[in-house]
């Protein structure tokens, strides 16, 4: 009979702290957005663009951090040792296992890395003239250090003693045949989908189609006072207004398109899905190519 069990971290409070922060980050965009849509000069671009800037760079990585923690387990077989956070994936034979044990039993107790909070104390440290230490926990006490060789990993399961017995239990049944070494990252996966000409080609399409809407606006706002935003039905031009509001054209597209890029990212990394994943990213480059007609036409 094949013994295995799965152990996870706590992820109540890792749960609220990144509901609160991604819904506390989308609001500070919304807000930004609006902001714009009703500013009357330049200058005040600056002021409502960085919340939305704020949105655009930690919304995705917090979500991914979110997926992560409801990924993250730690797996015991009489084989060997699962370690999942995420798309990180560390598989560690039984018989490479030194020993392990609760980390307020070390004479030296490990640091966490500088920057973690709720539910992600993430990361690698460097004893001195030690060997490294990688983290995979959702808190920074009541943790578990697990040696292999010249590596440490720290992990956080939630019944710390439960975890610790399975482990001296299973280790005195033995290993019949180790699981094999396996170490996957986050940055591994996405360099091998990248390496498909295909994949590379849309990605950087959609990126060039974001700059050159945001450099046309740019370009456009100096130079001109006011502008139309459509026409009515009687096909007459709309009521002109200041030209600053031109650059939520690029903003909306710039949303957009990182939004289907990180969700066409989660949907290719398993092959039913990949058309859905190509589906995403060329609809984000016909998008930009309806965003350039629609400038071309607001400006002339």
């Amino acid at each position: 009979m094949k013994e295995r069990y799965t152990f996870h971290p706590p992820r109540k409070k890792g749960n609220i702290f990144h509901f609160l922060f991604i819904a506390a980050l989308i609001a500070l965009g919304i807000w930004g957005i609006w902001q714009i849509s009703n500013a009357e000069v330049a200058p005040q671009l600056l002021v409502y663009l960085l919340p939305i800037l704020l949105f655009l760079l930690f919304v995705p990585f917090l979500i991914y951090r979110l997926y992560a923690l409801h990924r993250s387990q730690y797996v015991l077989d009489r084989d060997g040792l699962i370690l999942q956070w995420g798309w990180r994936k560390e598989t560690i034979p039984m018989d490479h296992i030194e020993w392990v044990h609760e980390a307020k039993e070390l004479n030296t107790q490990p640091k966490p890395p500088l920057i973690r909070w709720p539910g992600a104390v993430l990361g690698k440290r460097r004893l001195t003239r030690g060997p490294t230490i990688e983290f995979l926990a959702s808190r920074s006490h009541s943790l578990v250090i697990i040696s292999e060789e010249d590596q440490y990993y720290v992990i956080s399961p939630q019944d710390v003693k439960k975890f610790i017995d399975t482990y001296n239990h299973l280790t005195e049944l033995g290993s019949l045949n180790p699981l094999p070494s396996q170490d996957t990252h986050p940055a591994f996966l996405i360099t091998q989908l990248w390496k498909r000409r295909a994949n590379l080609m849309i990605t950087v399409s959609g990126f060039i189609l974001v700059l050159s809407l945001l450099v046309w606006a740019l370009s456009i706002i100096p130079n001109r006072e006011e502008i139309s935003l459509g026409f009515s039905h009687q096909g007459n031009p709309h009521q002109p207004l200041p030209s600053v509001r031109l650059i939520l054209l690029p903003i909306l597209y710039t949303i957009s398109y990182f939004g289907n890029l990180v969700i066409g990212l989660f949907l290719y990394r398993r092959e039913k899905n990949r058309s859905l994943a190509y589906f995403l990213w060329g609809s984000s480059v016909f998008l930009g190519l309806v965003f350039h007609i629609g400038m071309y036409f607001i400006t002339t």
